[in-house]
Order: C-alpha cells, then structure tokens, then sequence
C-alpha cells in the first residue's frame, strides 16, 4: 500500500480557503463582479534530483467554485549554492478529488523529476485495493516556544544515514561495520522525501526507558597504585539518551589518543607481554596513571580498558584527551545566568553581526583568548582605547552604557568582563531574539576534538549526540576555531569555498552551519578535481577526524554526523531566497 503524503499543512490551507469561499457566495442571484483568484503559496522540500540534498517545490494554489487551480514550481540547488528555478507546471483538480489526485500528482512530479547521473525512474507506485480504515480524531499540534526554560523542543527521529569514508570513532569501541543500506528507486526517494514513515505501534506503546548518567564509568581498576586516578563523576543533571550514536563513544569519558604507534603491554614495562598494537589515532578509555613496575622507576604509563581487559601503554607515546561533560554544564549554566540576569533587568541581548562572505580583513596578534581579528572587532579594555581583545562575529552581549564617546557592553564568554566599543561598532550589534533562557547547546573541545550536542529535558539535560570532529588550525592562511559563546547563525545544503587568493569557487562541504564569521560547521570538504580521485580524498580527510587541529577555522564532521544536527537544528525561515535556515529555536555554540 502506498503510503499517505505528509501534505497536512497544504491540506489544511485549502479547507479553509474553502470554507472561505463558500462563506462568502452571494445568496441572491444579482450578479455580481468578478473577482481575482486569491492565491496562496505553500513549499514542500524534497530532493528533486537525487543527489542527497533538499530541494524545493513552490505550490501555489486557488480555489475557484468547485475546482482547485494549482501550479507547481520546482527549485533546484545547485553547486553554487543557489536555487534554480525549473518549468513550472500548472494543474486543476476538483474539490472532491483533491485528496488523492494531490498525492498521485506531487509523488510522480518528484519521481520524474530529472535525476543526476541519469533520466528519472520511471517505475510506477503499486497501488494495493484496501477496506477503508475508520478515520482517527488528529490531535491539534502544540505549539512549541523558544526561550523558555524547561520547554524541549520536538526531537528529530533517530538518523541512521551512512557516510562514505566515515571510520569508527574507537578502536576500543568496536570496528563492526555498519549494515549497508538497499539501493532505492528514484519513485522510492521520492517518496522517502515527502512521505511519513509508519512507526511500529508496539514499539510507540512501550515505556521508553530513561538513561541516567553512572556515578563512576572508571570503576575498573587494575592491581598497580595510581601516580594519577581518573574517577571523573559526570554531572546529575544530564543523561544520555542518544538520538544519534553512530560516532558517539561509550564509556570514553576520559581517554588517551595514540600519537605515537606503540604495544599495549600487560604490565607496565617494556618487557612485558604485549597484548594489542595500538596504532595512530586509536583512542582508549584510561582509569589513570601508574609507576612502571621494573627498570627506571620513573617512567610513567598510562593504564588502558579496552576489549574486556586492562593493559598498559607509555605515557610518551598518547596524549590524554576527554569529553568535559562538567566544564560543558558549567559554562551552560554560566551562559544562562548571564541571559537570565539581563532579561530580568529589562536589557536587550545583542549578537555582534561582523561577517562578510569571502571577507575576513586582517589576521592580527592574538589576544589574551587565543583570538585573532579576523572577522572580529576590538573591545577595549578601558576608555584611554589602548589594550583590546579581540570579539569575534557572533558573539552575544549586552549593552551596560553608551555615549557619543563610546558603547560599554559587558561579555559574559571572556571573563564576564566589561568591554568599550568605539561608537562606529554600534552599527554591528543586532538584536539576538533571545527573550529566556537558552535550551539547546553544541559544546567544541579544541584540546581533545571532540563534541557534545545537549537539549533542555524536564528540569535537566540530555545528550542528543556527540563525536569526534576537526576544528581550525592557526598556521599561514588558517585560523584556530575562535574561542567563545556563539549564537548559531543560520545553516544551509552546501558550503562552497575559494581557492587561495581566489574568489573562483574550487570545492564545497555539505550541511554547513554558520557559528563565527566565517567558520562553519560542516561536512567532509574537497577540492572538485580530479573528480575520478574525490571519493578518495573524502575518505582519506575522514580518517583525520578526531586527531588535531587542521581546518582553516571551521569544525569537520563526518557527512552523516552533520546531516543529524543540520536536522536537528530545524528551520524557522523556510522558504528563504538563498536557502539559509535560521534554527527553529535559538541554539549556543560554546567553544572551549
């Protein structure tokens, strides 16, 4: 049986454009003037051309007695980054026949859409004769507000989408591969697009069980004294509910990252059996440090968990890394005191807008932040305008004082300090449209490359995903991942980028997700040529993930990773000319 077109809100329009209309017939037979069709316009965002990337169809719509005028535009995006608009195709369907003929109708638009690689499939839905169900009451959409304490968002689905070249985040984890996922149709996209999937109604009825965050997930020790014991406590108030874990480690809240390749010995010395090879990259989860067992008593090793067992791997050879689950609430909590104070004192939360596309202005020394100032402005410290540091784009303030002589705004992410502006800056401080408490942050560890997604649930917090990631490099024409509070701009399908003293386009990133400046959060970048070798250069990009420092300033994910929180931030501005999708609900980029 083919399955019913989530169309609800273009459904609904209708109906009530219906009743309208019939509300307003003359019931006397004067005759009357004739009337302009009044049209309205609706989107839909499927992937027209099967490439993996939401387009959009633009459906305008009338009703004129018993008959419903619809045409439909296609929009497709491209490399550019821009929409293309394709023929536009325009249809009447009667009242009576709206429902099913609108579903046959947009199910085959999209499935003959030309595809790229190939014409459009021209396999036709099966059609199945069924009983008619008896119709269920639809329960009315609570709405959701943003900026409010305790309020949860609507979770995305669980993603379980595979990317090319993604590897697994720990080979302490596992290194099964993940099951390949059947070919699909062009008719099967198209549907997969625009149609609801049923869910297991069992599966909806059971109790879903909460995770609670464990007292102690370093509770294995081995027989030597620790110089150091890692026994980290995670935070009460935040549980791990995974929406997405494909690349979320388990137990791994403090680890060690192999820089060197080394053995991992049963005892800790280098004459010990050795038990595992532990090659660049590996990550394991550590419970501490200990003194060498034999030879000079001074060589250190760090002890390893892994595959059920404890062993042993020298301290030179790893670098201890983590995911700072407590440092990450202590600055959400500081974040959001700092909102709740200014509101509560009646003053507006402003967002510095400093960014031009393919603009960036000077490098500058660094401040006492590590923050260069690109793409940033100076605050100062006082009012002689001598010692500054550098606020980068995006950053959210309030104004504490102004005059013709300077604007006083006070930081919370750079000591909670107070800074003057010169009066020409006003012009970049916009109002940030935060009116309560943030309930949705994305946490960046530059030290350990590593992230954490969390969303308000109930009185606490919950981990929505996390992984390893790749953020900026400050070297030549690189930048380091700016440190600090960030109001997520906007997200958009593709991120193209320059080349080196170049404004011609060279390559591009997909789900990219604007946070500083110009430094995004986004998919596996590469260079368009060779084309015959891009899978490969992908690939092998992946595989640095989660090792150090090398973008130009933005975060990398694997393709699939970022497709979950492009999701997952959601779209308040559909619709939008050049494809940016401002997050359904405010969203903080906190970057350590």
């Amino acid at each position: 049986m083919i399955k019913k077109i989530n169309l609800q809100k273009i459904k609904f329009s209708v109906v009530i454009l219906v009743i309208l209309s019939a509300m307003s017939i003359n019931t006397f037979s004067a005759p009357k003037e004739v009337k302009k069709l009044e049209w309205k316009q609706i989107s839909l965002e499927p992937d027209l051309d099967g490439d993996g990337i939401k387009d959009k169809i633009d459906v305008d719509y009338a009703v004129e007695g018993n008959n419903v005028h619809l045409k439909f535009t296609p929009y497709v995006f491209n490399e550019k980054a821009k929409f293309t608009r394709g023929k536009s195709v325009e249809k009447t369907i009667t009242k009576t026949e709206f429902e099913a003929k609108f579903d046959t109708f947009i199910k085959g638009f999209i499935a003959e859409y030309p595809k790229k690689g190939g014409a459009a499939s021209a396999q036709k839905p099966k059609t199945q004769t069924s009983k008619p169900e008896k119709k269920q009451e639809t329960q009315p959409v609570k709405e959701i507000k943003t900026n409010e304490t305790d309020k949860k968002p609507v979770s995305q689905k669980k993603n379980k989408d595979d990317s090319k070249g993604n590897q697994k985040n720990s080979q302490a984890v596992g290194n099964n591969k993940p099951a390949e996922t059947p070919k699909q149709s062009n008719m099967e996209k198209a549907q997969d697009s625009v149609i609801e999937k049923k869910q297991n109604e069992s599966k909806e009825k059971e109790p879903k069980e909460t995770a609670k965050a464990p007292k102690n997930i370093n509770s294995i020790k081995g027989q030597y004294s620790y110089v150091k014991e890692f026994n980290t406590q995670r935070p009460k108030n935040l549980t791990f509910d995974f929406q997405y874990d494909k690349h979320s480690p388990k137990e791994m809240d403090e680890f060690v990252f192999v820089k060197t390749a080394a053995s991992i010995r049963k005892e800790p010395n280098s004459n010990a059996k050795s038990i595992k090879s532990a090659a660049y990259s590996h990550k394991y989860k550590t419970t501490g440090i200990v003194k060498t067992n034999s030879g000079n008593k001074s060589d250190e090793w760090y002890e390893l968990f892994f595959d059920n067992q404890v062993g042993y791997i020298p301290k030179s050879a790893v670098e201890k890394r983590e995911f700072d689950w407590n440092d990450m609430m202590a600055k959400v909590d500081k974040t959001n005191k700092f909102i709740r104070e200014a509101v509560s004192a009646n003053k507006k939360i402003y967002v510095l807008d400093d960014y031009v596309p393919l603009g960036g202005g000077e490098s500058g020394k660094r401040d006492k932040f590590g923050n260069r100032a690109n793409q940033s402005e100076f605050g100062y410290t006082d009012k002689s305008f001598k010692d500054y540091i550098n606020i980068p784009d995006r950053t959210i303030m309030v104004v504490e004082d102004e005059n013709d002589k300077y604007v006083k705004v006070k930081i919370d992410a750079y000591d909670n300090g107070t800074y003057y502006l010169k009066p020409s800056t006003k012009r970049y401080l916009k109002d940030a449209g935060i009116t309560g408490e943030i309930t949705r942050f994305i946490y960046v560890d530059r030290a350990s490359q590593d992230e954490i997604v969390i969303e308000k649930s109930g009185s606490g917090w919950n981990v929505v995903t996390s992984s390893f990631v790749t953020t900026g490099k400050d070297a030549g024409n690189s930048f380091a991942t700016p440190y600090g509070t960030f109001l997520i701009a906007y997200s958009k399908p593709v991120m193209s980028y320059t080349g080196s003293g170049s404004n011609a386009v060279v390559g591009d990133a997909r789900y990219a997700v604007r946070f500083s400046g110009g430094g995004y959060m986004h998919g596996i970048p590469s260079l368009f040529e060779p084309k015959n070798t891009r899978e490969q250069r992908k690939a092998a990009t992946a595989k640095k993930i989660g090792t150090y420092p090398e973008s130009h300033k933005c975060i990398r994910h694997y393709d699939d990773q970022i497709k979950f929180i492009y999701d997952w931030l959601g779209n308040s501005t559909p619709g939008d000319s050049e494809g940016l999708r401002v997050p359904s609900v405010p969203t903080v980029m906190l970057v350590k």
